[in-house]
């Protein structure tokens, strides 16, 4: 089980009635510990911000019986919660098994125009005006997709060919840095940092975008979601995707939705086109250590 968090909470102070906004990567998401049940142990997940106007205010999910959500808690303290996130737990999305021979595209940035151009092709041909469209809503899903790949393969192909950037992601990276492996391990698989680097490449869900803004800093140096020109409505249009994918077009609360109109899908599609020309610009341009000739 991983955790998800999409969206914005917004809460109204009790004393100002000012609205702040905290976005979902600011929270940082910890385990909590937990306890045993009649059904096996729970587990308890937190994640805390100490906001300057706020004080503390936390978000909880619990996992009881093991790999089933069994609730969770949004804490405030005295003040109006007035927009909460979506977010819980859900399984992960198995890889494939064949990703370790899987080979990022020469191009990620034209492999990403090329799925974009017919994706929107697509929609005009086939697509209809009503929000609530099955094909509207496959095509807005297939927008966050072709982003997730470009997110990927451009970062798997970057760290790749950067040395310094595979170290730096060695040496930072949650989850890659504190791993620990065997002697066995490491003397089976040759090159068995570049392999683990690969693999934890591979294993990151790339709509989490606070995460993957993390790891394009500590390899490449560059920061993504500034990039962004709306970054609020573009963490929508994944929550969306999430409701889309997960619970076939129906929100938390089990309404239908009926956002993916053709102009939506369409100026989502732009936004997210412009977003990956930004990046795109930001990784060519960046500094890249020089190639040592041989002696």
């Amino acid at each position: 089980m991983e955790i998800y968090c999409y969206g914005t909470a917004r809460v109204r102070h009790a004393a100002t009635g000012v609205v702040y906004s905290i976005s979902a990567d600011e929270l940082d998401w910890q385990d909590a510990g937990g306890d045993e049940r009649p059904m096996g142990p729970a587990f308890h997940y937190e994640a805390m911000v100490e906001h300057p106007e706020l004080g503390l205010i936390s978000w909880g999910v619990w996992e009881y019986p093991e790999g089933a959500e069994n609730m969770t808690e949004s804490n405030v303290g005295q003040h109006i919660l007035v927009e909460d996130f979506d977010f819980g737990l859900q399984h992960e999305e198995p890889e494939p098994e064949n990703w370790l021979e899987y080979e990022p595209p020469n191009s990620a940035y034209r492999s990403f125009l090329t799925a974009s151009a017919e994706a929107i092709d697509l929609l005009n041909e086939r697509g209809t005006e009503e929000g609530s469209s099955n094909i509207n809503r496959m095509l807005f899903t297939q927008q966050i997709v072709i982003l997730e790949a470009y997110l990927c393969d451009t970062l798997i192909a970057e760290v790749g060919s950067d040395q310094q950037a595979e170290d730096r992601l060695i040496a930072e990276a949650e989850g890659l840095s504190d791993a620990k492996f065997t002697l066995e391990a490491i003397k089976a698989t040759p090159d068995f940092a570049k392999t683990k680097v690969r693999e934890y490449l591979r294993d990151m869900l790339y709509h989490n975008l606070g995460k993957v803004d993390v790891l394009y800093r500590i390899a490449l140096g560059i920061r993504i979601l500034p990039l962004a020109s709306d970054k609020d409505s573009l963490m929508r249009a994944i929550l969306l995707r999430h409701d889309c994918v997960h619970r076939n077009g129906y929100d938390k609360q089990g309404n239908k939705l009926n956002n993916f109109t053709r102009a939506y899908v369409t100026a989502t599609a732009l936004q997210i086109r412009q977003f990956v020309q930004a990046i795109e610009t930001e990784v060519t341009t960046r500094p890249k250590p020089a190639i040592q000739s041989k002696k």
